[in-house]
């Protein structure tokens, strides 16, 4: 795999090829943006683009394929610069949405060393075209697949407290609530399912982000009210802070947490001021090209989390609600 991991056009992150560390710090996996260059399937298959309409964001054609790898590198950069280390897997001609490496597989550093997998079943036929190349870019890497999902799962329907002490998924659009199952079974602890209910925010990680401490960035409009008093009453949330929908719609949960650093493409002043009360220094990375296809930051990303036992992590604090 090293060999077909050369400098892309127009792409400047400086992402690892070596076989992934389980070793913990904030641990990304990227998909590069584009084909390596040369291709051997030179084309218009070669770099991310809109090419279909699966969510109500998708634009066909309305991407420029050389500003979307220069953002996708800047992005990358920025998480550098907060202490992120990145690595990265190649790019699946053809298969467009391969960018937002979230949604393939769901990444955790057992206790053993080792890093494991479980594969992603999505919804789509335009995703699941992505998941033969993923899984052998990853096993190249080093990381064990333990298996794929019996149930309709996409990683941008799984939120998991940094910390350990909650994990959560999204069913109603793309993801199945069968798929809380398999996800327990692969985590060896609970999980809680939210469901959601705006089309436009299809994916949980458009809804929910979890912080180390705890706090919950939440669009409340787009979860039941039932998903909502779950949510409030788990024990790893200590707090609410409710996202506008608007800022929602504009990506303004779609969020990478390093550190006390916040990186993401959003524009959303009153969330922004939020999190900079908090004391979390918020930086906004363009990514516009890649909201076209109805992803950022967060579905940019594919985290290695770390394995918590059971009963690990959890609070049992109430959590105090506040208002973006």
């Amino acid at each position: 795999m090293p060999g077909q991991l050369r400098r892309l056009r127009g792409w400047t992150g400086r992402c690892t090829t070596q076989r992934m560390s389980s070793s913990y710090r904030s641990r990304y996996l990227v998909s590069r943006p584009c084909c390596a260059d040369p291709c051997a399937q030179a084309g218009e298959a070669c770099s991310f683009q809109v090419a279909w309409a699966i969510n109500p964001h998708m634009q066909i054609g309305a991407v420029q394929t050389r500003l979307a790898a220069r953002q996708h590198g800047a992005f990358v950069r920025e998480l550098e610069r907060a202490g992120a280390a990145v690595d990265a897997i190649p790019f699946v001609h053809g298969a467009f949405d391969s960018v937002f490496s979230k949604d393939n597989a769901v990444l955790v550093a057992r206790d053993h060393g080792g890093i494991e997998a479980l594969l992603a079943r999505p919804r789509h036929a335009e995703r699941q075209i992505e998941q033969e190349a993923r899984a052998a870019s990853l096993a190249s890497l080093g990381v064990r697949i333990a298996g794929t999902s019996d149930e309709p799962l996409e990683g941008g329907d799984i939120v998991m407290q940094p910390a350990g002490g909650g994990d959560f998924v999204g069913h109603g659009f793309r993801s199945s609530r069968g798929a809380a199952h398999d996800l327990e079974a692969f985590l060896d602890r609970a999980v809680t399912g939210l469901e959601l209910c705006d089309p436009r925010l299809y994916h949980l990680d458009m809804v929910l982000s979890v912080l180390d401490d705890g706090t919950a960035l939440v669009c409340e409009d787009a979860l039941t009210e039932a998903a909502f008093r779950r949510l409030v009453a788990h024990p790893a949330i200590t707090s609410i802070l409710r996202v506008p929908l608007r800022e929602a719609l504009a990506f303004g949960v779609n969020l990478v947490q390093v550190g006390k650093t916040i990186v993401w493409g959003a524009d959303a002043p009153a969330t922004t001021r939020a999190l900079t009360a908090r004391g979390y220094r918020v930086r906004k990375v363009a990514l516009d090209q890649f909201h076209l296809g109805g992803g950022s930051a967060a579905c940019l990303v594919s985290r290695v989390h770390r394995q918590v036992a059971a009963d690990g992590g959890s609070r049992a604090s109430a959590p105090a609600s506040t208002a973006a």
